[in-house]
């Protein structure tokens, strides 16, 4: 553990302690047995915040607003309304933080005028759907540390895979988890009504 925490300490130049304060911080509550649909659906949405580009550190049940400009995603803490003049992007949804470390999103009611939006979003969701096409245990997809994401990125994405690891078990039970794979968790979800985007609209 000693040799994982300095790996997130060193970039933010983090002592030993603030570290393991932000670690205590992000951990999982209230994680709850999800039907196929919701584990996926809280799995691509979560990363999909956390891939943005953000340097503070995100709380629980604060909103926070999603914007895509020139082909890349900001998670800022300014609403649309209080921009004056910049240019944000186009607002896309506001998040929110979870207690079980998943993110819930309410999306902005005119985001799909933006073409250049829904073709990435698009992308994004047939990239999601091809990594969970192989024979490789899904619980060994999960972010626990993916050293190109920044401090609180980082930290958010490994809260986030503890949390959909132990949902696993508590759906499929902790031994058949360990080798369940993507494709038994698409095989009940595949309907073409059912979106990728875990919203609270």
């Amino acid at each position: 553990m000693s040799k994982e925490i300095q790996k997130i300490a060193n970039p933010q130049g983090k002592g030993i302690t603030g570290v393991v304060e932000d670690l205590r911080f992000y951990t999982p509550y209230h994680v709850k047995a999800k039907d196929s649909h919701q584990w996926l659906a809280e799995y691509f949405t979560s990363i999909l915040v956390l891939g943005a580009k953000f340097s503070f550190k995100p709380t629980l049940s604060k909103n926070y607003y999603l914007y895509f400009k020139q082909g890349e995603w900001k998670l800022s803490l300014i609403e649309p309304q209080a921009w004056r003049n910049h240019d944000p992007g186009t607002y896309f949804a506001t998040c929110i933080l979870n207690h079980d470390m998943s993110w819930s999103l309410e999306l902005a009611e005119d985001w799909q005028k933006d073409t250049a939006l829904q073709s990435e979003l698009k992308n994004q969701e047939q990239a999601f759907f091809t990594s969970m096409q192989d024979e490789k245990p899904i619980v060994e997809k999960l972010p626990f540390f993916i050293q190109t994401l920044s401090y609180y990125q980082r930290l958010g994405a490994n809260a986030l895979a503890r949390s959909l690891q132990l949902s696993l078990e508590l759906q499929v039970g902790k031994e058949k988890s360990l080798s369940y794979v993507g494709v038994d968790l698409l095989t009940s979800l595949l309907r073409k009504d059912q979106s990728l985007l875990e919203t609270s609209n």
